[in-house]
């Protein structure tokens, strides 16, 4: 069965910020490039400035070091945002990805509060005019996943950081690159939560 699942290689993040341009482009989703590091980001969006993004590119430092971290939602095996949702607005689907039902989300903001990668964020505008109010969140792509397409940022990245496939097929680019790196160079964010995420770091 298909599983789905992104590797993002930090070794190669140039922090362009491609993958969040065409992100919002394709997902209709206002970004803001001005915020460069998580605090900023946090408080444009807490003060209203900004809205959010599917996609995020933080630029963090590490002894001394920076580094860009794209963040997208992690699309865990084991998801709490679908687990608490009181509606089943967030489900997820047989090859892995997590969604919201639009139709069904009442904008309680539940899913907001027990996801551990502040991945969700409640729409505060449209450019369609529509699902105002409600939750969104990087959906995968998956409009263009089930034609056979890649996610946009993973198609856009200049350096090739972001890596997209079916971690179930070994044949798959994701499956052969994870195989040949050393394993405790492969982690994920908040392991320790027990979520499981699908989204994999390489030089984290």
């Amino acid at each position: 069965m298909t599983r789905w699942a992104m590797v993002i290689d930090l070794r190669k993040c140039m922090g362009c910020r491609a993958c969040m341009q065409a992100c919002g482009m394709e997902n209709l989703v206002p970004i803001d490039y001005t915020a460069l590091d998580a605090g900023e980001q946090m408080l444009k969006w807490v003060s209203g400035e900004i809205e959010y993004y599917n996609m995020r590119v933080l630029q963090l430092s590490f002894d001394g070091k920076l580094q860009h971290i794209p963040i997208p939602c992690m699309h865990c095996d084991k998801p709490p945002c679908v687990e608490w949702c009181p509606t089943g607005a967030s489900y997820k689907r047989s090859d892995g990805i997590v969604m919201v039902d639009s139709e069904r989300c009442i904008g309680c903001k539940t899913c907001i509060t027990v996801c551990p990668y502040g991945a969700r964020y409640v729409r505060k505008s449209s450019v369609t005019g529509s699902h105002v109010g409600v939750v969104d969140k990087c959906k995968m792509c998956f409009h263009l996943v089930d034609k056979g397409e890649l996610p946009a940022c993973a198609r856009v990245c200049p350096s090739k950081a972001i890596i997209f496939g079916d971690i179930d097929n070994p044949q798959s680019e994701v499956r052969k690159l994870l195989t040949s790196v050393d394993p405790t160079k492969v982690k994920v964010l908040k392991k320790e939560l027990g979520t499981r995420p699908n989204v994999f770091y390489i030089g984290l």
